[in-house]
């Protein structure tokens, strides 16, 4: 999910108000207007009544299909995660020239200096470094994590309204930008937990715990917590388990009563306990409650606590 967007659905009157910006006349000679690219013109007196200061067209004039075609260019998309979007030059640092030859001295030393001067007007002010850092983060962490890209995107566009209504104030970069990327993770129903995020990020749970509390606060985000059954393939996976052990974990989960999975235990809790249940009602154990625990990052206490509700509520189903 993208950051908070609001919507307004079309109602009869924001319908009629939008008929009366359309029949706008002129303010001179009360003539028809006509919507001319990015000008506003009446067709009786020629009075220009708005004017766009940003003309979207191309800078080109082509007279013919083929012209047209010579002269359409395009360039890369721009890109969210990036604090100028992905539309700010790159100079390579290979010191060669397009046929590979080595450049000498006096250009290497002129194009350091080129280089060193590209990369201050990329960031202007500390807000700008502050943003490159905190989207620089971003974009390490959810490649350590293997989160999708656009995943990325969303909580780079988290992080920039964050910014913006001053919620970073007082917090580290680290911690903000580690908030951002949970969140959008949840959005984006690839959950993860907050133990995951601080092993790769630079700072420790608590402070990201609480920063996306206050992130939630302000932006008033529902965002439920994972459920159990959205861990079982990944950590199923990391365990080296087998599909049928999966399988019948989440057979088991299904059978647990809501009243249970909404108790207050950890969703991945749960999802570890029944993937050893599952494990050990395919012929297992192949895996142990300490090598279990590991991997989810749990207590293996807390799965001996957990499995043998999870298996009453399975032998009452079955």
């Amino acid at each position: 999910m993208s950051t908070p967007i609001q919507t307004n659905s079309v109602t009869t009157e924001a319908s009629g108000q939008f008929e009366k910006e359309v029949e706008k006349t002129c303010s001179e000679c009360d003539g028809r207007l006509e919507n001319q690219q990015e000008e506003t013109v009446c067709k009786e007196c020629g009075l220009i009544e708005e004017i766009s200061a940003v003309d979207h067209g191309p800078e080109w004039r082509a007279f013919s299909f083929e012209e047209s075609q010579q002269k359409t260019r395009v360039g890369p998309p721009t890109d969210r995660s990036l604090h100028d979007g992905g539309l700010s030059t790159i100079i390579s640092w290979s010191d060669k020239d397009a046929r590979g030859n080595v450049l000498p001295a006096q250009k290497r030393r002129r194009m350091h200096r080129l280089r060193t001067w590209n990369h201050r007007s990329q960031t202007p002010d500390s807000k700008a470094k502050y943003r490159k850092q905190a989207l620089g983060e971003i974009d390490r962490m959810g490649s350590a994590l293997g989160l999708p890209k656009d995943v990325r995107e969303t909580a780079s566009d988290i992080f920039r309204q964050s910014h913006q209504t001053g919620i970073v104030v007082g917090r580290s970069i680290e911690a903000v930008a580690a908030a951002g990327l949970h969140i959008a993770a949840a959005i984006a129903s690839l959950h993860r937990t907050l133990d995951e995020i601080a092993h790769v990020a630079r700072v420790e749970r608590t402070p990201i715990a609480r920063t996306k509390r206050a992130i939630n606060a302000e932006f008033n985000l529902a965002l439920e917590p994972g459920q159990p059954s959205t861990f079982l393939e990944r950590f199923g996976s990391e365990l080296e388990l087998q599909e049928k052990s999966i399988q019948k974990a989440r057979k088991i989960l299904d059978s647990a009563s809501d009243e249970y999975l909404g108790s207050g235990a950890s969703p991945v809790t749960i999802a570890a306990s029944a993937l050893y249940l599952g494990d050990r009602l395919t012929g297992g154990p192949s895996v142990t409650q300490k090598e279990v625990g590991d991997c989810c990052d749990i207590y293996d206490r807390v799965i001996q606590d957990h499995y043998p509700i999870l298996e009453e509520f399975y032998k009452e189903v079955c």
